[in-house]
């Protein structure tokens, strides 16, 4: 399979802490694939260098076949790389409809600005009618004119990474998709996350601290540790391996969950 993203000796300092340490790897499309490691170990650092976030110190990131340190932060999601974040990020008092076409905007090459002067409204048409379809692909479309705050917190998670789909992403970044989930709705958004890269064809590279979740749903695994890589592989390969057991060893998710 092609490598639709790749990361080669990627770097980042801040001051005297190394976050990043020299690390490759790469995502090949249609793929799900995780990047873990214990707490402190660099995860949501390199979410941030791939989203541009943050700048670097060295290293090259390539999406699908570009340069993606050649553009500012704002055109990461027009070149479709699309993420969400460990905290919520909905707009708790907006209808779930109206939260969609935020991150509709987001991917609108005129932006905002051309909608709020009264320009655009063929496109805005058109949004709120693929919003209206995406949220009735997952079975969701009765929820669109809910406030978001007034949902469930698992149905939020859901409803986030329907956001994140307006973008129309090729690849989509997952910051601890299930964190604060029981285990009812774990399971579901791991189905979800899996409709998203078979139905829409979308790659999806998540960090995740739930152990189950990663070895249930991923084709392949990155194991980073103090900002380096010790591992890769797929799940089975992973969970025998010694250094990633030794790792964890300690942590919350600890031997019994690998």
């Amino acid at each position: 399979m092609n490598a639709l993203l790749s990361v080669s000796g990627l770097t980042k300092r801040f001051g005297g802490l190394t976050a990043v340490d020299g690390l490759d790897f790469s995502v090949a499309e249609g793929q799900i694939v995780g990047l873990i490691g214990p707490n402190g170990a660099g995860k949501t650092t390199v979410f941030n260098l791939i989203s541009r976030l943050l700048e670097p110190n060295a290293g090259a990131i390539t999406f699908a076949g570009q340069n993606l340190l050649a553009f500012p932060p704002h055109r990461v999601v027009t070149l479709g790389i699309a993420r969400t974040f460990q905290n919520l990020g909905l707009f708790p008092y907006l209808s779930v409809l109206d939260n969609l076409l935020v991150g509709r905007h987001r991917g609108f090459r005129g932006g905002v600005l051309p909608l709020a002067l009264g320009l655009g409204w063929g496109e805005e048409r058109r949004a709120r009618e693929e919003a209206l379809g995406v949220l009735r692909s997952f079975g969701m479309e009765a929820l669109a004119p809910a406030p978001a705050s007034l949902l469930p917190y698992g149905t939020q998670k859901a409803v986030e990474l329907v956001r994140a789909l307006m973008a129309r992403p090729r690849l989509l970044l997952l910051d601890e998709p299930v964190a604060g989930m029981n285990a009812t709705e774990t399971a579901t958004m791991a189905q979800f996350i899996r409709r998203i890269r078979d139905e829409r064809g979308v790659t999806v590279l998540l960090v995740e601290h739930d152990m189950s979740l990663v070895m249930e749903i991923c084709d392949h695994i990155v194991v980073l540790d103090f900002g380096r890589k010790i591992a890769e592989g797929p799940p089975a390969e992973i969970q025998r391996n010694p250094r990633v057991i030794e790792a964890y060893l300690g942590e919350e998710v600890g031997r019994a969950r690998l």
